[in-house]
């Protein structure tokens, strides 16, 4: 089990399976994937994406998948989700959704650097990355204040939705986060 994160708004915990339906209502809409290089159908049934998720997190000391869903203080509804990917023991990817109805207010700014804080203090790693499509403005903005630098382009690198896709590539260090 992970522990509870906090942020001033925000309670991230562990995915549950019961979280599919919630994370299938909005992260099914064109909102969530017409800015991602991926297929929406990847977004169709929530239920069996948290499945997957437990299925593949790995051994609590050798844990893989880090995946929580973020919800609100004030009224406790699921508005997002925050996730970390190891790929080596000391680096991790990460990503992120938020539910459209709360697009602009700054909650993914919050649930993304207090992934990075539980990334850096708990996961112990050196390295987290992010890729992202070159037109997803609000995710980039996101990495940027966090702290993210832009490390290169990669041009044409996924097929998806029919089209080729170009994404940025972005990363922070252990001890780059003010």
């Amino acid at each position: 089990m992970l522990p509870k994160l906090e942020t001033e708004r925000l309670v991230l915990r562990e995915v549950r399976m019961e979280d599919g339906p919630a994370l299938q209502a909005f992260q099914n809409c064109e909102s969530q994937w017409r800015h991602q290089a991926i297929e929406p159908a990847e977004f169709a049934d929530g239920t069996l994406r948290v499945h997957r998720y437990m299925e593949h997190r790995g051994p609590d000391n050798a844990r893989r998948i880090f995946v929580y869903v973020a919800t609100l203080k004030s009224d406790g509804k699921l508005m997002g989700q925050v996730s970390l990917q190891r790929a080596h023991p000391a680096i991790a990817h990460l990503g992120l959704s938020v539910d459209k109805r709360y697009f602009g207010k700054g909650y993914a700014t919050e649930m993304a650097d207090r992934l990075l804080g539980f990334g850096f203090d708990h996961v112990s790693v050196h390295r987290i990355a992010a890729d992202v499509a070159v037109e997803n403005t609000p995710c980039i903005k996101v990495l940027e204040r966090i702290g993210m630098s832009r490390e290169g382009v990669a041009r044409d690198c996924i097929f998806a939705q029919g089209k080729w896709w170009t994404e940025a590539k972005y990363a922070i260090l252990e001890g780059e986060r003010t």
